[in-house]
Parts: structure tokens; C-alpha cells; sequence
């Protein structure tokens, strides 16, 4: 029988999707620093209208950097009826039983950081429709582990530091969790 205390798993960054956000989160420091050089420069030169512009620029920026890590997974709770998915500023709930939960092979995973990828970095969350895998939700941290986890009307991608511990959590969950008879 399954214990009735959750069991966690870390989903720490690493991979292309470590250093897709490594590398946006550089882009946007460095445009809210110039913007912020800029609107100085031109509040001290009197042009305060375009100062005030730079300036709202510059806070967009910034308020797009914080928000940037905001789906980014950071454990996976498995409770005996319950698996939870939590980010920063969210979770998602998905009931147990699954209806399945696998290992993506090699050749998916790449098709995966295909789908996730733009101008050169590769998101690690957001809703994709894929001719191979279907329609999905990714939360990945690094999709060297990634686990596909259906459920009756939701899909997801996860990436576990431990993918077999995981599955091997889900499956004795899902076994605990049929109904007799």
C-alpha cells in the first residue's frame, strides 16, 4: 500500500532549458539597464517625456523578468490520490489514478525542444499541440528527464531529477487506487 504521506520530487534546472533561461533572463537585465541609462540621461537633459518613456520601458522589462521563471517547475508531490505540479507562483492538480505515465524517448525529447524553442532558447513551460505527442502542457526543468503523464483530460510533460522513482511512485499509486471488485 501506498504511504499516506506525499512523496517530492526536486525538478532542478539543468540542460537547454537551464540555459535558455539563463540566457533571457540576461537579455531582459541587460535591456532594463539601457532603458534605465537612457531614461536617466534623458530626464538629466530636460526631455522628460521620452525620460518617462524609457523609464516605463525599462519597468516592463523588469516586471517581464520576474515573470519569466514564473511556470518554472520545482518539485512534483505524489499524494495516494493526488499529483500536484508546483511552480513559482502556481500548482496544478491532477487526480490519481493516471491513465498512464511514460519516459519520452530520445527522438521525442528533441521534438520537444524543437517545439519550445524560439530565437534560440527553449521554454520550459507552455501549452503545445504536436503531431507526434498530441496536445500537452510542458513544466520542465530539464527534458533529459522528461516523463508524459496522462490523465482523463489534461496531459503534461514533467521533468523529475529521479523519472523512474517518479514512475515508479505513480504506478504504486495507480495500483492502490483501483476499485475493488
Amino acid at each position: 500500500m501506498m504511504r499516506a504521506e506525499p512523496e517530492l520530487f526536486r525538478c532542478s534546472p539543468g540542460g537547454r532549458v537551464a540555459a535558455g533561461r539563463r540566457r533571457l533572463k540576461g537579455l531582459l537585465a541587460v535591456v532594463a539597464l539601457l532603458m534605465s541609462a537612457v531614461a536617466a540621461v534623458t530626464l538629466w537633459t530636460g526631455r522628460v517625456v521620452p525620460g518617462l518613456l524609457a523609464g516605463a520601458v525599462a519597468a516592463v522589462v523588469l516586471f517581464i523578468l520576474r515573470m519569466s521563471g514564473d511556470l518554472e517547475p520545482l518539485w512534483l508531490e505524489v499524494a495516494p490520490d493526488l499529483l500536484t505540479v508546483q511552480t513559482r507562483r502556481r500548482w496544478l492538480r491532477l487526480p490519481l489514478p493516471l491513465l498512464g505515465a511514460r519516459r519520452l524517448r530520445a527522438d521525442e525529447i528533441s521534438h520537444i525542444e524543437g517545439l519550445a524553442t524560439a530565437g534560440g532558447v527553449v521554454a520550459g513551460s507552455g501549452g503545445f499541440d504536436s503531431h507526434r505527442l498530441g496536445e500537452f502542457d510542458l513544466y520542465a526543468s530539464d527534458l533529459a528527464n522528461a516523463v508524459l503523464v496522462e490523465a482523463e483530460e489534461i496531459r503534461v510533460v514533467v521533468t523529475p531529477d529521479l523519472p523512474e522513482a517518479f514512475l515508479d511512485c505513480l504506478r504504486a499509486g495507480a495500483r492502490n487506487n483501483r476499485p475493488a471488485g
